[in-house]
Protein backbone atom coordinates (compact mmCIF):
# COMPACT_ATOMS: atom_id res chain seq x y z
CA UNK A 1 0.00 0.00 0.00
CA UNK A 2 1.32 3.31 -0.59
CA UNK A 3 0.13 6.64 0.79
CA UNK A 4 0.96 9.91 -0.92
CA UNK A 5 0.09 13.37 0.98
CA UNK A 6 3.10 15.47 -0.37
CA UNK A 7 0.76 19.25 -1.06
CA UNK A 8 0.23 18.59 3.25
CA UNK A 9 3.62 19.26 3.56
CA UNK A 10 4.07 22.01 1.99
CA UNK A 11 0.75 23.88 3.25
CA UNK A 12 0.35 22.47 6.13
CA UNK A 13 3.72 21.49 7.60
CA UNK A 14 5.72 17.88 7.72
CA UNK A 15 3.62 17.24 11.02
CA UNK A 16 0.65 17.78 10.18
CA UNK A 17 1.49 15.43 6.57
CA UNK A 18 3.19 12.69 9.19
CA UNK A 19 -0.23 12.86 11.38
CA UNK A 20 -2.65 12.59 8.29
CA UNK A 21 -0.45 9.31 7.00
CA UNK A 22 0.00 7.83 10.04
CA UNK A 23 -4.34 8.05 10.58
CA UNK A 24 -4.85 6.85 7.17
CA UNK A 25 -2.21 4.39 7.61
CA UNK A 26 -4.03 3.26 10.52
CA UNK A 27 -7.75 2.98 9.35
CA UNK A 28 -6.76 0.99 6.48
CA UNK A 29 -4.06 -0.94 8.04
CA UNK A 30 -6.05 -4.67 8.13
CA UNK A 31 -7.14 -4.04 3.98
CA UNK A 32 -3.23 -3.85 3.13
CA UNK A 33 -4.52 -6.74 0.65
CA UNK A 34 -7.15 -4.84 -0.68
CA UNK A 35 -5.55 -1.64 -1.25
CA UNK A 36 -3.02 -0.39 -4.21
CA UNK A 37 -2.65 3.11 -3.50
CA UNK A 38 -3.48 6.40 -1.65
CA UNK A 39 -4.23 9.92 -1.68
CA UNK A 40 -4.62 11.91 0.67
CA UNK A 41 -4.70 16.13 0.10
CA UNK A 42 -5.93 18.39 3.05
CA UNK A 43 -7.27 22.11 2.11
CA UNK A 44 -9.04 24.78 2.99
CA UNK A 45 -12.84 25.01 2.31
CA UNK A 46 -13.77 27.57 -0.33
CA UNK A 47 -16.81 28.66 1.11
CA UNK A 48 -16.12 28.44 4.80
CA UNK A 49 -13.49 28.54 7.90
CA UNK A 50 -12.68 25.10 7.36
CA UNK A 51 -10.33 22.47 6.44
CA UNK A 52 -11.09 20.09 4.12
CA UNK A 53 -9.86 16.50 3.80
CA UNK A 54 -10.35 14.69 1.17
CA UNK A 55 -8.72 11.09 0.81
CA UNK A 56 -8.68 8.60 -2.16
CA UNK A 57 -8.49 5.28 -2.01
CA UNK A 58 -7.41 3.11 -5.18
CA UNK A 59 -8.17 -1.08 -4.22
CA UNK A 60 -6.65 -3.40 -6.41
CA UNK A 61 -10.04 -4.20 -8.16
CA UNK A 62 -9.81 -1.42 -9.78
CA UNK A 63 -12.96 0.24 -7.43
CA UNK A 64 -12.04 3.55 -6.07
CA UNK A 65 -13.50 4.72 -2.92
CA UNK A 66 -13.19 8.06 -1.86
CA UNK A 67 -14.40 9.89 1.49
CA UNK A 68 -14.03 13.36 2.52
CA UNK A 69 -14.13 15.38 5.72
CA UNK A 70 -14.66 18.66 7.40
CA UNK A 71 -13.32 20.21 9.93
CA UNK A 72 -12.50 23.31 12.22
CA UNK A 73 -8.77 22.38 12.07
CA UNK A 74 -6.30 20.10 9.67
CA UNK A 75 -6.38 17.69 12.83
CA UNK A 76 -9.83 17.56 13.24
CA UNK A 77 -10.70 16.87 9.31
CA UNK A 78 -7.87 14.50 9.16
CA UNK A 79 -9.65 12.51 11.97
CA UNK A 80 -12.95 12.84 10.90
CA UNK A 81 -12.06 10.43 7.51
CA UNK A 82 -9.99 8.35 9.15
CA UNK A 83 -12.74 7.02 11.13
CA UNK A 84 -15.37 6.93 8.17
CA UNK A 85 -12.79 5.28 5.88
CA UNK A 86 -12.18 1.48 7.42
CA UNK A 87 -16.29 0.91 6.93
CA UNK A 88 -16.07 2.73 3.29
CA UNK A 89 -13.77 0.79 2.30
CA UNK A 90 -14.57 -2.38 4.10
CA UNK A 91 -18.11 -1.84 1.71
CA UNK A 92 -16.28 -1.95 -1.31
CA UNK A 93 -13.67 -3.89 -1.09
CA UNK A 94 -14.24 -7.88 -2.29
CA UNK A 95 -14.11 -10.44 1.16
CA UNK A 96 -14.09 -8.25 3.74
CA UNK A 97 -11.57 -9.44 6.58
CA UNK A 98 -13.29 -11.51 9.22
CA UNK A 99 -14.50 -10.01 12.37
CA UNK A 100 -11.85 -9.28 15.78
CA UNK A 101 -11.67 -12.52 17.09
CA UNK A 102 -10.00 -11.08 20.41
CA UNK A 103 -13.65 -9.22 21.06
CA UNK A 104 -16.43 -12.08 21.96
CA UNK A 105 -19.24 -9.92 21.10
CA UNK A 106 -17.59 -8.98 17.53
CA UNK A 107 -17.46 -12.86 16.66
CA UNK A 108 -21.20 -13.99 18.34
CA UNK A 109 -23.26 -13.84 15.59
CA UNK A 110 -26.24 -11.36 15.02
CA UNK A 111 -28.73 -11.95 17.70
CA UNK A 112 -26.65 -14.17 19.92
CA UNK A 113 -25.53 -12.05 23.25
CA UNK A 114 -24.39 -14.08 25.48
CA UNK A 115 -23.42 -12.37 28.73
CA UNK A 116 -21.58 -14.21 32.09
CA UNK A 117 -24.63 -14.46 35.09
CA UNK A 118 -24.19 -12.74 37.92
CA UNK A 119 -24.34 -14.39 40.80
CA UNK A 120 -22.21 -12.90 43.63
CA UNK A 121 -24.99 -11.11 46.39
CA UNK A 122 -27.56 -13.12 45.49
CA UNK A 123 -27.16 -15.33 48.78
CA UNK A 124 -27.58 -18.71 47.38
Amino acid sequence: MRIEATDIGRTFGRQTRAYAEYRVFASLARFTDAVREVRVSLAPAATSHMILCSVVVALETGVSVRVTGRGRHAYDAINRVAYRLGPAVRRRAQGAPPPDHDDPAAAAPAGDVRRPIATAGRGD
